[in-house]
């Protein structure tokens, strides 16, 4: 009787580790395919230093619009300043990974969906566009 209850309990304890890998399995699934859509951010493109969402924006004269202003840094600053997208709500600048996929967005706001490197605050891009 006591070899009974030992082979029961072994099948008993079997089962639920069973049950537990694949819960785990599957939140892990599901985790793994919320990392590869990645996380949507909001906000506007413009210089790493700020000069252009300031009030009034640090610009050289002559230069009246947001565009040419991040541009004007991007190209001319020194060193030459990188593109950033500028959360407003949360004041947070984020760096971006891929400089050439957010030019065309320049002084505009845009949503980009991409993975967060918290350490560094760098977006890791998977999509840029107009929300």
């Amino acid at each position: 009787m006591t070899n009974n209850i030992t082979t029961s309990t072994k099948k008993t304890f079997f089962g639920i580790a069973t049950g537990v890998v694949i819960v785990l399995l599957l939140v892990n699934a599901r985790f793994t395919a919320a990392q590869a859509q990645g996380t949507k951010f909001t906000g506007e493109i413009t210089d790493e230093k700020l000069n252009c969402v300031q009030t009034p924006m640090k610009a050289v004269p002559g230069i009246t619009r947001k565009e040419a202003c991040v541009l004007y840094w991007a190209r001319y600053g020194n060193p030459p300043s990188k593109l950033v997208l500028y959360d407003a709500s949360t004041k947070t600048p984020y760096k971006l990974d891929k400089q050439d996929w957010v030019q065309p967005f320049v002084g505009e706001r845009v949503e980009i969906t991409g993975t967060l490197n918290s350490a560094t605050k760098t977006i890791a891009l998977k999509d840029v566009r107009k929300p």
